[in-house]
């Protein structure tokens, strides 16, 4: 008993003598000139976070935000005894309002503050070899038979008969992104399965290039029908350049990462 006295004595000592240690230490580190000028930096690299917009079943995505984290800053400046904005440290800040707590809601726009759009091809491989010899972040909804495990592009389950083997052949590739093109005949398997829904913002088909050229905005998801001729996709490339507007994968495009 009398050893089980000093046992806890010891440790009660070595608890208090941590604590101290531990609070001593923050106090230095709080005082320093270098948390100092951390801290007066702060609201320059903060990044706000963006809620997403939710309206009737459609959702916008929103966009994470990113705080500095004083400790780590520090940590990664202290022996150069200097500030230097290379090595902050961020902590990610989720928005209040995310896409990732409202799957039931459905994608039609990305987030317009990201100069972005995304292009869905399914069956129209004249479209499909001009996007590979070009290097463009195509995204393709595939089937059983049209999956390629070497493919260059994005590729998206949308096979209503064989889903789950599908599902198998993109997870064994490690290719599942995960999202659901809606249609009537998928979206109960899609919400099941805790899929990202997709709509398209437009669709090109034979005779409305000229309207959608016209109304090209940040954020459009553009599917592009199979009758589609390879010169009404350039000129669609061609009017996306020109606006300066990048062509990411649907996954990119959805994404609250910034």
């Amino acid at each position: 008993m009398k050893n089980l006295f000093k046992y806890m004595g010891i440790a009660l000592v070595l608890l208090v003598s941590f604590y101290y240690t531990e609070k001593m230490s923050k106090i230095v580190v709080n005082n320093s000139s270098l948390v100092k000028e951390i801290n007066k930096n702060i609201k320059e690299y903060n990044v706000a976070s963006v809620s997403a917009i939710i309206e009737d079943e459609y959702i916008i995505p929103g966009l994470n935000g990113y705080a500095v984290n004083v400790l780590k800053s520090y940590n990664n400046m202290r022996y150069l005894d200097t500030f230097n904005s290379y090595y902050l440290e961020y902590d990610k800040i989720t928005p209040e309002v995310s896409l990732e707590n409202n799957k039931d809601k459905i994608i039609k726009y990305g987030n317009p503050n990201k100069k972005n759009i995304a292009l869905i091809i399914k069956n129209n491989q004249n479209v499909l070899n001009y996007a590979s010899q070009i290097g463009l972040k195509v995204t393709r909804l595939i089937d059983r038979n049209s999956f390629d495990k070497n493919s260059l592009y994005e590729q998206i389950n949308d096979d209503h008969e064989n889903y789950l083997k599908v599902e198998a052949m993109l997870d064994n590739n490690n290719l599942n992104k995960n999202i659901c093109f809606v249609s009537k005949n998928n979206k109960d398997v899609c919400l099941k399965y805790k899929k990202y829904l997709v709509e398209a913002s437009v669709s090109l088909n034979s005779y409305n290039l000229a309207s959608i050229k016209e109304n090209l905005k940040n954020g459009y998801i553009i599917y592009i029908n199979d009758n589609v001729s390879i010169t009404d996709f350039k000129l669609l490339i061609n009017q996306i350049n020109y606006q300066d507007i990048k062509i990411s994968y649907l996954s990119e495009l959805i994404t609250e990462e910034r």
